[in-house]
């Protein structure tokens, strides 16, 4: 089994429909979204309805009414105003789950409980298998998450002798980045022609050097910049990365997206032709 990773310095670069669009030139495969912060690669995959596990990631305060004695050094030594008087309670949004308010609670009245942080789930899809998970609103440990679906992942595949694990990660360079990492064999870096855009993959680019992890580049919408894009390029050679080719500027894909269908299966397109280009490369380059 190889593992693909698809990366991008900031979201809306194409990340997601990239991976789609691979998962479905790769089927039967298992595709895995590693973006819990803000997953969508389910829109485009449809996934079949599954029993949602829990994923609790972490412990927040909690005031027993009973025990509290309303001596208030909680709320002394609470850096996070997580705390509220009269009668006093913890506000579990503004909990970071230090719990310094337990160590200094006199009376026992505090205890740290496990709280629910996201939900996870794998069932079939249109080709192959589907993982995905969802962190909820103002929860953290994304990253945690991130490696609990990633091994759940590497389980299906596993289980069901897919030649490949498609995995959509999340942007920028943050934990679930790194939880992601861990035993891919590729990681494709979707970057946009733009001073910005390139100061985005230099970040990546750094980082996979570090992880000695093998990188390719994959340029998006090169036809708007290909000043810009000859410095992608340039610079993704100069870290010894693979080139995948360049996907053109094509408003076609506004349209497979909104039919959530991943590029190519509406027919042939200039973006879609690209990607399934991309893919071609990049299976030979695993296979060596």
């Amino acid at each position: 089994m190889k593992q693909v990773l698809i990366l991008s310095g900031k979201g809306g670069t194409g990340k997601t429909t990239v991976a789609g669009t691979f998962a479905r030139l790769a089927a039967p495969c298992v595709a895995a979204d590693c973006d819990v912060d803000a997953a969508d690669l389910h829109i485009i995959l449809s996934p079949e309805a599954a029993p949602r596990n829990d994923y609790f990631g972490g412990k927040k305060a909690d005031i027993d009414p009973e025990k509290c004695t309303s001596c208030g050094r909680c709320l002394e030594v609470c850096r996070f105003d997580a705390v509220t008087a009269g009668p006093f309670k913890i506000n579990q949004t503004a909990c970071e789950g230090c719990g310094v308010c337990v160590w200094n609670c006199r009376a026992g009245a505090i205890t740290s409980k496990e709280v629910l942080s996201g939900t996870w789930a794998v069932s079939p899809c249109r080709f192959g298998t589907f993982a995905g998970a969802r962190l909820e609103p103002a929860e953290e440990n994304s990253g945690k998450l991130v490696a609990l679906l990633k091994g759940e992942a590497v389980k299906a595949a596993e289980s069901s002798g897919a030649k490949y694990l498609i995995l959509d990660g999340s942007p920028g360079i943050g934990c679930p980045v790194l939880a992601a990492l861990g035993g891919v064999d590729a990681v494709v870096l979707v970057a946009e022609p733009t001073v910005s855009g390139r100061h985005d993959f230099m970040r990546l680019a750094e980082l996979l050097k570090q992880q000695k992890l093998k990188g390719f580049l994959l340029v998006n919408k090169w036809d708007l910049n290909e000043e810009e894009t000859a410095a992608l390029e340039a610079a993704a050679a100069n870290f010894g990365f693979g080139l995948l080719g360049r996907m053109p500027f094509d408003t076609g894909v506004i349209k497979t997206l909104l039919a959530r269908k991943t590029l190519g299966e509406d027919g042939a397109a200039p973006a879609a032709d690209a990607v399934e280009k991309a893919w071609r490369t990049l299976e030979k380059a695993l296979e060596n």
